[in-house]
């Protein structure tokens, strides 16, 4: 009896051992099987807005009259369509995309954590980007050029900051070592990229200036989900 008694044990024993390491390998394997079929997703619809911008594209260059029956599979992700533009947002822990980058093929912009837009026009840039359901928004003045400098001071460079549309009260000044001859001089403002853009991972505005102190560069940048703006300093030139 004692024998037999063993010989049950121990077969109950492997099989609790067998259980347990199948637990460690599924929840070992879970995650990478999620990110391989997060890549296949992303694979899979990037693929297919490639072939509908094809069509588009077709459908323009024939003419009216023209049309094409397409086939449009979106198993996940959020397809929005509005402003010209087809959207198509997919939230993923696997790392797809650099964040706050992007990557252009064709017509179709790919981006990762990259809500920064930017508007350009005769007389201020503006840079917006969008937390949830809260909106954060920098109006900068546009001066001069880099063939073209204007007189230039720096507590009239930002024209305003914004919350949810409602505008910081103050004025936003800046001076290196707390000298004044570092306030005021001559140079331009200069949006980096240029123009209207949506889906940026990061924006920023440069005002160059050669005042009597030194002549220098100060940064003003946006990033995607921030409701803040970093200021720096760069190409320090001492007079």
């Amino acid at each position: 009896m004692n024998k037999k008694s063993q010989v049950w044990i121990s077969a109950i024993l492997y099989t609790l051992v067998a259980s347990v390491a199948l637990v460690l390998i599924l929840e070992a394997g879970i995650p990478i099987l999620e990110r391989l079929k997060d890549s296949a997703t992303f694979s899979q619809t990037k693929d297919t807005l490639l072939n509908l911008d094809q069509h588009i594209q077709e459908v323009a260059n024939e003419g009216e009259g023209s049309q094409r029956m397409v086939n449009l599979e979106i198993k996940q992700g959020e397809l929005l369509i509005g402003n010209n533009q087809i959207l198509w947002e997919f939230e993923t822990k696997s790392r797809i995309v650099d964040p706050r980058t992007s990557r252009k093929y064709g017509n179709l912009v790919v981006t990762s954590n990259a809500n920064v837009r930017t508007i350009e026009n005769s007389t201020h840039y503006l840079l917006t980007t969008y937390i949830k359901n809260d909106t954060f928004e920098v109006r900068i003045n546009k001066t001069g050029s880099e063939s073209n400098w204007n007189p230039i001071n720096t507590s009239e460079i930002i024209d305003y900051i914004s919350f949810n549309n409602n505008k910081l009260n103050g004025t936003f000044s800046f001076s290196i070592n707390n000298n004044p001859d570092s306030v005021v001089g001559n140079g331009y403002t200069r949006i980096t990229p240029e123009g209207n853009n949506t889906n940026l991972g990061r924006a920023k505005v440069v005002a160059h200036i050669n005042s009597s102190f030194a002549e220098y560069d100060l940064e003003f940048i946006l990033e995607s989900y921030a409701d803040f703006i970093i200021t720096r300093v760069k190409n320090f030139e001492p007079k």
